[in-house]
């Protein structure tokens, strides 16, 4: 007997049986289909479901999660969930007080229409008395077929907000998440609403808008601003190791964290210029 031979006999058996599970693979699964066909064919459950569906509608309620990325670690620590949370319903608050109606009316759409077909549709109903010969695979393919066609809207907002920290390169080094249930939010609306000229009365909602508007300077920007300026100070001129990156037009002011609104200075002359516009 050749060296070779109790190799190519352990192939040629793991061979018949790898065969031997796809066609059995295959069987199961024509199996399967041929019962999702009469089900869905003949169950009066399905039937009965399908015009159901018809009569009811509801509303889409887009994803608000939330991504956010950061180089600088004291930013990261600094910035909070919330506090970004906070910076982005400014911008989207409109669109998300309505998806928070929207899904209220989906709530109480959805207690209708699951009460109908909890009562109206039967289970075991057939418009045929030659049925398939395994009823208990009958039995569980027309539930599965069943729960498939249930109608399931979103009835309740939530927002999950990601804050990762990495490196100047973008490699992630940590990640803190929180997700935001609609309570939250609308707390965090109403307190957005109330404004008087401009600024927010709240002071935590104005120091996280502040917080987050800051956070935009990046490393790389922060670094972009220093070469622009030649890496000193464009008050006093020096070129110092205390250098820092300031607002133009500060951030307590409305002032953005966009390239054309920040310049270099030295920590001295910062401090001295402070929240004023000069």
């Amino acid at each position: 007997m050749s060296y070779y031979t109790p190799i190519i006999i352990v192939f040629v058996v793991l061979g018949v049986i790898l065969l031997g599970a796809a066609i059995l693979f295959i069987c199961l699964a024509a199996r399967k289909a041929e019962y999702r066909r009469f089900v869905n064919e003949h169950c009066e459950s399905i039937k009965h479901l399908k015009e159901i569906n018809k009569q009811y509608s509801f509303f889409k309620i887009p994803n608000y999660d939330m991504r956010h990325s950061y180089d600088n670690e004291n930013m990261y620590f600094d910035i909070s969930c919330k506090d970004y949370l906070i910076y982005q319903l400014v911008f989207i608050g409109k669109k998300v007080r309505q998806s928070l109606e929207d899904a209220a009316r989906n709530r109480a759409s959805f207690a209708f229409y699951s009460n109908r077909y909890k009562e109206e549709c039967t289970f075991e109903k057939y418009d045929t008395t030659e049925l398939p010969k395994n009823i208990n695979l009958l039995k569980a393919t027309e539930e599965d077929e069943f729960n498939k066609l249930i109608l399931r809207p979103t009835k309740k907002v939530v927002i999950e907000v990601t804050l990762y920290l990495t490196n100047i390169n973008g490699d992630r080094k940590t990640s803190k998440s929180v997700i935001f249930g609609e309570d939250t939010i609308r707390e965090l609306l109403d307190d957005l609403a109330e404004k008087r000229n401009g600024y927010y009365l709240n002071e935590y909602i104005w120091n996280s808008i502040c917080r987050v508007e800051r956070g935009k300077v990046t490393n790389k920007m922060r670094f972009a601003v220093y070469e622009r300026d030649g890496w000193r100070c464009r008050k006093c001129h020096r070129k110092t190791n205390d250098l820092e990156v300031d607002h133009i037009y500060p951030i307590a002011k409305g002032g953005k964290s966009t390239f054309d609104n920040l310049q270099t200075l030295c920590h001295r002359c910062n401090v001295k210029k402070g929240a004023n516009i000069e």
